[in-house]
This record gives C-alpha cells, sequence and structure tokens, in this order.
C-alpha cells in the first residue's frame, strides 16, 4: 500500500510540474497574440494616416490651381471690360497730339472752345460705352440731395429762390444700367434769409390783419 500510495504521489507532482512548465508557455503565446494585433492596429492607423495627408496634399494643390485659374479669369475679365476705354483714350491722345501738330499760329478764343468740346464729347462717348452718362442741371432748378451735391451756399434774392441751383460747378454721371445717380452734380446753392426790416414789416403785416380780422368779428 505504502509504495502504491508513493507512486501516485509521485505522478500527481510530475504532473503538477508539466502543467506548471507549460502554463508560461501559453501565457507568452497569448501576449505574443496581443502584440502582434496591436502592430497590425498601428500599421493600419499609420497606413491612414499617410493617406490623409496624401488627400490632404492633392486638395491643396487642387485649390491652389482654380486659385491661379480665377485670377487668371478676373485678369482676363477686367481686360476686356477696359479695352473700349484703352482704345477711346488711346484715340484722343492721339486727336490731342494731332490738334497741337496742326494747330495755327493764332488761334480765336472760339476755336479753342470747340476743340475742347470736341475732346469731351469723345470722352463722353467712351463713358456711355462704359454704361453711365453725364446729366448737367439746370440754373433755377430745385436742389435734390439724391442728384447734387452743394458746395457753396450763396445769398438768394428772395424767397421764391431758397433751394434752387444758382451755378452748375460740374456735371453728374448717372448709371445706365439702373439709371441711379452714380456721381452727383456740384452746384451753389441759393438760401433765403429775410433782413431784419424785412422780418419786422411781415410782423407789422401780421399784427394789421389780426386787428383787422379782429374788428370784422365785433361787427
Amino acid at each position: 500500500m505504502a509504495g502504491v500510495s508513493d507512486a501516485g504521489t509521485d505522478g500527481v507532482a510530475e504532473g503538477a510540474a508539466d502543467d506548471a512548465e507549460e502554463a508560461p508557455s501559453g501565457v507568452a503565446e497569448h501576449e505574443t497574440a496581443d502584440l502582434a494585433r496591436l502592430a497590425d492596429v498601428v500599421s493600419r492607423l499609420g497606413t491612414e494616416i499617410e493617406a490623409h495627408h496624401a488627400r490632404a496634399a492633392a486638395r491643396e494643390r487642387v485649390i491652389d490651381r482654380l486659385h491661379a485659374e480665377v485670377e487668371r479669369l478676373r485678369a482676363g475679365e477686367q481686360g476686356i471690360l477696359l479695352r473700349p476705354v484703352i482704345t477711346d483714350l488711346q484715340n484722343l491722345r492721339a486727336d490731342l497730339l494731332r490738334q497741337v501738330r496742326t494747330l495755327p499760329a493764332e488761334l480765336s478764343g472760339e476755336r479753342v472752345a470747340q476743340l475742347l468740346e470736341s475732346f469731351a464729347l469723345t470722352t463722353e462717348l467712351a463713358l456711355e460705352r462704359c454704361g453711365t452718362e453725364p446729366f448737367r442741371p439746370e440754373t433755377g432748378d430745385k436742389f435734390s440731395p439724391r442728384e447734387h451735391r452743394a458746395v457753396k451756399v450763396v445769398a438768394a434774392s428772395s424767397a421764391g429762390e431758397d433751394g434752387t441751383i444758382a451755378e452748375v460747378v460740374a456735371d453728374g454721371y448717372r448709371d445706365l444700367a439702373n439709371d441711379r445717380v452714380a456721381t452727383a452734380a456740384k452746384v451753389h446753392v441759393r438760401r433765403w434769409e429775410p433782413s431784419a426790416d424785412q422780418v419786422g414789416g411781415a410782423e407789422e403785416a401780421g399784427k394789421a390783419n389780426e386787428n383787422e380780422l379782429e374788428g370784422s368779428m365785433d361787427v
């Protein structure tokens, strides 16, 4: 019995020893698998980050290219819009130089005025091609803040002239697209300020009218 017990005890001890040797090996394999999975996740993350950076760089290149195209188109549109104006200015310059070379030694004031008016008309046509036309108010017109800009106030000779235009200093300009004033005309405006005698006379006339009214009521 004692021999059997010793043999059984030795077998159990050997089995326990084998289990003890196999346990660290199993844990190590499990940890190795975890590390492998972690390394795979990190690798995928690195790949995704690189792809994200590549896409961002591609977007930046597209944005830069589009910006360059917009600037090029904008410059082209400006050139197209300004081409008629440039042509008109070139023609005006040529006319001025030609007139200077052909001016007679003696030139009357009337002839000078005609030349200047012709140059002004050429400029006016150029402005119309750009969508704007000049307008000139008449002396005596009522002042309008929407269309006129008062650069000077002058005395009016009567109450009826108050708030009217005394002189036109510069033409205004109107936008042909919407028929609105783009640049107000510069004008001198009359202002009526009655004198002390006129104020006193008006007060006396008012009192006289009041007395007449009271007298008629008494009757």
